[in-house]
């Protein structure tokens, strides 16, 4: 069976409708929302698998120069910290995500400023709500950051657009890692949407180099 994309954004949730200010982008094919009731009972820890919308998510493969043309600013930071909370609706969980800069490859940010993300989908007290396909975070934590969008901004490309670092200790050098790819598909030759392949890890020194070649007129 072939999965097609969904024309227009009437099924989705208000996050992820195209064309409202802060709304994810149309390169949402599909996205999946699933929320999980953990409740604790007199006789052990019941779990309880609630719908919270049937909808859900798949995005489409972006290269780097799509990641990079899609940002407004790209940066190198570290997680401060992370606070998930209810929407004003009581409906949705988001979470705020708090980073500290420590390099700017586009845009106009200072080193050692502070943002925050923010993005659906978190923990609050014993319910979760997850979305497939959304960029985890974790304090301390340090990545190469592709952001769109003015105030609270979103991460381009849902989870393609945050490349892990880690130190490669014999090497003495960061390494920018994958970036996670299990809500991310292609077409093919047939227009059959297919799981996409992400690009290999590379030191950050490297992409540094070709970040900045596409950033450069």
């Amino acid at each position: 069976m072939t999965w097609e994309p969904s024309k227009g954004s009437q099924t989705l949730p208000r996050w992820c409708a195209a064309g409202k200010a802060g709304g994810f982008p149309t390169r949402l094919v599909l996205a999946l929302v699933v929320m999980t009731l953990l409740r604790s009972a007199a006789l052990g820890l019941v779990a309880l698998l609630v719908p919270w919308s049937a909808v859900a998510s798949l995005v489409q493969a972006m290269d780097l120069a799509e990641l990079t043309a899609g940002a407004d600013r790209i940066v190198v930071a570290q997680v401060v910290s992370t606070n998930s909370e209810w929407d004003s609706s009581g409906r949705n969980i988001h979470t705020r995500i708090e980073i500290k800069v420590a390099e700017t490859w586009k845009g106009s940010v200072a080193v050692g400023q502070r943002m925050i993300i923010v993005q659906p989908g978190g923990s609050v007290g014993d319910i979760e709500m997850h979305v497939h396909g959304m960029p985890s975070f974790a304090p301390g934590e340090k990545a190469v950051l592709f952001l769109a969008g003015q105030g609270a901004p979103r991460v381009v490309g849902m989870s393609q657009g945050k490349r892990p670092l880690r130190w490669d200790g014999t090497a003495k050098r960061w390494v920018a890692e994958a970036a996670e790819y299990s809500a991310v598909v292609r077409r093919d030759s047939q227009g059959r949407l297919q799981p996409a392949t992400p690009e290999p890890a590379m030191e950050l020194d490297e992409l540094r180099q070709r970040v900045r070649a596409l950033v450069r007129p």
